[in-house]
């Protein structure tokens, strides 16, 4: 997942007419190349897929992690967007239709694994980004209040998820919430199952 430095160009070279655009966020301390087997399976398919080097490891607090994303719609004029996030990509996705998605370029976010309730894990972990996906987080609490937002939002989920055990995980009250008979936090992302459900939610 590291060695990837570059989105391979083909990601926007072949995009079909009218295909929505896929913007992938990927979780705290994984840079875009985590998420490089479902950018190949949907680019294949003609949708041009957006990934923001910029956003490093994904370190940022998740306002600037937004905002980062956010200029990828407005620098390339995209509509219709498809948002893709994986852990803390979830929570910027949900962030990001909460305070940047008032002209609604932003259509859906599909996300996976996401610590919508928190993660308690942050609790025992050093580091300000980490910390921030408590449960008890401003950040997280205000997300957890704002739930019509949560019908544009698909979770995609593990039977257990090692990083994500909250009372509710990864469930969110109004969204579409699918849980996938899988154990653990980064394994799903490279199920062949849920690579194809994401496809048809695309």
């Amino acid at each position: 997942m590291y060695i990837h430095q570059k989105p391979p160009k083909d990601y926007l070279g072949y995009a079909i007419k009218d295909k929505n655009p896929v913007i992938l966020i990927p979780g705290n301390s994984n840079k875009w190349g985590f998420l490089k087997k479902l950018a190949d399976t949907i680019s294949n398919l003609g949708h041009p897929i957006y990934i923001s080097q910029k956003l490093g490891l994904n370190l940022f607090d998740i306002p600037t992690s937004a905002k980062i994303v956010r200029e990828i719609i407005d620098d390339n004029k995209l509509e219709n967007v498809v948002l893709i996030g994986h852990s803390k990509g979830g929570i910027v996705g949900k962030y990001l239709l909460i305070h940047n998605n008032k002209d609604e370029k932003i259509s859906k976010l599909i996300a996976i694994a996401a610590p919508f309730s928190g993660s308690r894990l942050a609790n025992y972990t050093l580091g300000k980004s980490f910390k921030e996906l408590s449960p008890q987080s401003t950040t997280i609490l205000e997300m957890k209040s704002n739930i019509d937002i949560n019908s544009k939002i698909v979770s995609i989920m593990p039977e257990f998820d090692t990083r994500v055990w909250h009372e509710k995980g990864s469930f969110l009250e109004g969204a579409l919430n699918i849980t996938v008979p899988i154990k653990g936090h980064h394994k799903i992302v490279f199920d062949k199952n849920v690579i194809e459900r994401i496809i048809k939610l695309i």
